[in-house]
């Protein structure tokens, strides 16, 4: 039973350094509209601004929040299915005490035109701006949010190349002084957490192995430019490992190792990879690791494992 409808809000970016008071200006009055859910005054905050021949990044990030805003769209929801509904929930019980329903708000509708009015928006921001990394990642961001997947995956990896082929001066993201290889090597991962957030590595079925190869195609890129990163090779490793290549899957934990032998996150994977490979005495020596170089957690879990090994194979 459908009861409300509620605009889904979304803001990807504030207003960059630098800009001009007449832009500042327009700026806040676009922002206090988008606030309000006034979607004329947004409207004519815009309409005004480009009257002025507008040259600032601000005016294509703010096209595109308007947009961002006007395509996705949540549902107050009153279901029997908890799985439809999104973030907080209310729940009812009947008269005899048994659940009788739930109600929140659904997972967000698409409207397609919106959609691509956004990414038009700001990808002609990146045109003028193709430095700025907020404008990347809001990109990026929103082409998750709206499940298009093989552009989120391409966008990604163009960002990677452009980035490791030129500068990080030339870089801006503001209210940040500066921009190097660790912050957007953070920014890589989060989106390649949200491709396995897609994935169910216990069915992988044949969209989970496509999530799967997004998610390895993306570590592959950072690894051209970056062959020591050792959350990449992790990654490719857990690749390997989902798809049953168990002697592949080594090889890349292995080369992790090398860049941080006291890693508890590769040493576990490794131990459970020879654990696998039925080599019992190597998974034995990597157990041992974490317990000398694990922290109190990580040491409970690697004793436990220990435990068992010496129990069924007397090691």
């Amino acid at each position: 039973m459908r009861i409300m409808m509620k605009k889904t809000l979304f803001l990807f970016f504030v207003l960059g350094l630098g800009a001009d008071l007449w832009a500042q200006n327009y700026h806040q009055q676009f922002s206090q509209a988008l606030s309000d859910g006034d979607t004329n005054a947004q409207r004519s905050a815009l309409a005004a601004w480009r009257q002025s021949m507008p040259t600032e990044a601000d005016y294509y990030i703010d096209q595109f929040n308007f947009y961002v805003n006007k395509s996705l769209f949540s549902t107050m929801l009153l279901t029997t299915n908890a799985e439809e509904l999104e973030g907080g929930t209310f729940s009812f019980t009947d008269s005899t005490g048994d659940l009788s329903g739930y109600l929140g708000m659904s997972t967000p509708t698409i409207v397609p035109l919106m959609a691509d009015s956004a990414l038009m928006w700001i990808e002609r921001g990146l045109e003028k701006y193709p430095y700025r990394m907020d404008m990347w990642m809001g990109r990026i961001h929103f082409l998750g949010m709206v499940y298009r997947w093989d552009d989120f995956e391409h966008t990604l990896e163009e960002l990677i190349d452009r980035f490791a082929t030129t500068k990080n001066k030339l870089w801006e993201y503001p209210g940040m002084e500066r921009f190097d290889k660790e912050i957007i090597s953070e920014a890589v991962l989060e989106y390649q957490q949200t491709l396995v957030e897609e994935t169910n590595l216990s069915a992988m079925e044949h969209n989970d192995s496509l999530m799967l190869r997004r998610m390895a195609n993306i570590a592959q890129r950072m690894l051209k430019y970056y062959p020591k990163d050792i959350y990449q090779l992790n990654i490719m490793a857990v690749y390997h490992n989902a798809l049953g290549q168990t002697e592949e899957c080594l090889r890349y934990l292995l080369k992790a190792e090398k860049q941080d032998r006291h890693d508890c996150t590769v040493l576990s994977n490794i131990a459970n990879t020879y654990h696998k490979l039925g080599n019992y005495k190597q998974e034995h020596k990597y157990l041992k690791k974490m317990v000398k170089y694990g922290d109190e957690d990580e040491q409970e879990y690697a004793r436990h494992f220990l435990k068992e090994l010496e129990s069924e194979h007397g090691l």
